[in-house]
């Protein structure tokens, strides 16, 4: 059985995802947007190895995938307040979609998520993706997000067909849930709010049912 201890750093970089997300979904100032996802990413990285007892590996390509999108974000909010709109909402656009995982900077995902711990691959495909996802329905052209929908939805159903890992399974339907989110962010808040948060309790029920019977493959097995 896996237990999920709640320790003192747990409850401080929780504290710090969920500050830092409020901060940018709340932020109208870009430099507010970029300052939460930061520290939303610095709290996250504690969750994935809080005691060092599992592998650095995704946590280093979690860290190097977030840090490169941040910086493409930077570089794209300094275009824009040079008044060069195009080259700044294009790099402000890159760099929130290799963010949030999106199509077609997506293949990170599945990757880290089959390597890390139970709570932060729950965390991952499901927290991590409301101050990206909102931030990047306000910057990108609406026929460019109707193409990230239309494709995420195709890429999540076609990719989990030959998957037997759980976790990974869950990152390519976690990749047709975040096409329908990110559409309902195009008509409402409350639309999006009110999906995000059934598609967030069943990703939890589901893992948290997964980590207490150690099972890891679809298939009969349990380990």
């Amino acid at each position: 059985m896996v237990s999920f201890v709640v320790s003192p750093m747990k409850l401080v970089s929780l504290g710090v995802m969920l500050i830092g997300t409020i901060l940018s979904v709340s932020s109208e100032e870009m430099v507010g947007v970029w300052l939460g996802l930061e520290l939303n990413l610095y709290g996250f990285l504690v969750i994935m190895n809080p005691d060092g007892h599992y592998s650095p590996e995704p946590c280093v390509k979690y860290f190097v995938v977030q840090s490169t999108g941040s910086i493409l974000m930077l570089v794209g909010f300094v275009a824009l307040m040079e008044q060069h709109v195009v080259s700044g909402l294009v790099m402000s656009s890159a760099g929130t979609v290799l963010k949030s995982g999106v199509f077609p900077l997506h293949s990170w995902v599945p990757s880290i998520i089959k390597n890390s711990s139970w709570l932060a691959s729950g965390l991952m495909l499901t927290w991590q993706k409301v101050a990206p996802l909102v931030f990047l329905s306000m910057i990108m052209p609406s026929k460019g997000l109707w193409v990230v929908i239309v494709l995420m939805a195709g890429i999540g159903a076609a990719g989990g067909l030959n998957q037997n890992s759980v976790r990974v399974m869950s990152a390519y339907s976690s990749f047709v849930h975040t096409s329908w989110m990110l559409l309902g962010l195009t008509w409402s808040s409350v639309v999006f709010v009110g999906y995000f948060t059934v598609y967030s309790l069943s990703v939890g029920l589901f893992f948290y049912g997964c980590s207490m019977m150690n099972k890891t493959s679809m298939g009969g097995q349990i380990s």
